[in-house]
């Protein structure tokens, strides 16, 4: 009796060893089931939501920033979903990845306006995207997460908690006959058109408001046909479009503290200089001559070049229409930083560029002129 109890151990030890593991994999149950993975998931949910989230760039035109959004990758070809009141009326949008890859011509798939939707393509291929979720295996309490580009921070990592899958009749100002996401992570302006994603890093949802307290997204199975529309309309150039920074300026022209940068080394290490205007008001005939009648020129040992290859600064003037406000910015070539900008009101483009001419060389401190005159 006692060698017959042994043997039946044995066999039920060997089973639990040999055969357990395998029926759990069928399973997908993975072995240490039960034990907090949280940190291991966070990194991993993380870098993929981040590798696969764009900052979506809109101006109103001659390289106007208006807006700086987010978008999600869905697929390997180039597709993206976003908030279609991020890229709604613009005139110029440029997408750009996490690794620095700038795409200017930018294509609208499909809009879906009762959920604030939209579908866009660029012409790319084997980019990063994030697998798709299913709202049905939610529960309010679950972890989600989100990498969208708000408050001027790109790419910027948050968790949240799923407060409710609720009706958007509920929520008051958002209408009627959609499913929202309702969760608490603390988005803020930029966060539009980002990713909510799940534990496992599976998108569910696309973040579309928050009204301060609470943020919502639209489920993701609402909205993927959009990706699959059969119009294709092509969406202004952003080529013009730059990444602004936070800059602390006071008025126009004065200097600015640009985050992670020295910008009086900019201004001091910058020897040419490259004019670019989208007006007529302002030829580069004229802003040039304004440049170089200033007092103060010739000792900042600057040089004005007809090819922007070759410039370290680039210096853009332009004219709001129908109005006497001429704006100029002054941006560092290498890293696309936007050094300063401002706005002259002037009736003609003589004394608007002259007006510019003065604070772009006032930016420059008077230490420059010293060094400059040493060497």
């Amino acid at each position: 009796m006692g060698q017959k109890l042994l043997t039946s151990r044995i066999m039920r030890n060997s089973f639990v060893q040999l055969v357990l593991p395998t029926l759990l994999a069928l399973v997908n149950v993975p072995a240490g089931a039960g034990q907090d993975t949280s940190v291991i998931n966070n990194k991993e949910t993380f870098e993929r939501t981040k590798a696969a989230t764009v900052a979506i760039l809109t101006g109103e035109g001659a390289g106007r920033l208006t807006a700086i959004s987010s978008g999600v990758m869905i697929s390997k070809a180039g597709v993206l979903l976003t908030a279609f009141h991020a890229i709604k009326g613009a005139n110029e949008v440029q997408i750009r990845l996490a690794t620095g890859e700038v795409f200017d011509h930018v294509e609208l798939l499909g809009v879906d306006e009762r959920r604030d939707v939209a579908a866009l393509r660029i012409s790319a291929g084997a980019l990063p995207d994030l697998p798709i979720g299913n709202t049905e295996n939610l529960a309010p309490g679950d972890a989600v997460y989100a990498v969208p580009n708000a408050g001027g921070l790109v790419w910027s990592a948050m968790k949240g908690i799923l407060s409710s899958i609720r009706s958007a009749g509920d929520v008051p100002g958002i209408g009627s006959g959609v499913r929202l996401l309702q969760f608490n992570a603390p988005i803020g302006p930029g966060a539009s058109g980002g990713a909510l994603v799940d534990r496992g890093g599976n998108v569910i949802g696309i973040i579309t408001r928050s009204n301060g307290t609470d943020s919502f997204a639209v489920p993701i199975e609402s909205v993927l046909g959009l990706a699959e529309t059969s119009q294709q309309t092509s969406l202004g150039s952003g080529r013009l479009l730059q990444m602004p920074t936070k800059v602390a300026r006071e008025t126009p022209g004065s200097s600015a503290e640009i985050a992670g940068l020295d910008q009086k080394k900019i201004l001091n290490e910058a020897r040419t200089i490259h004019l670019a205007s989208s007006t007529d008001f302002i030829s580069v005939d004229t802003m040039s001559r304004a440049l170089t009648g200033q007092k103060g020129w010739s000792k900042l040992g600057l040089a004005l070049v007809a090819d922007e290859g070759l410039a370290d600064l680039v210096l853009k003037v332009d004219r709001v229409i129908f109005t006497h406000v001429h704006m100029y910015s002054l941006v560092d070539q290498k890293t696309s930083i936007v050094l300063v900008s401002g706005r002259v009101r002037a009736f003609d483009g003589i004394l608007a560029s002259d007006g510019i001419a003065k604070e772009v060389i006032g930016c420059f401190s008077a230490g420059r002129a010293v060094k400059v005159a040493e060497k």
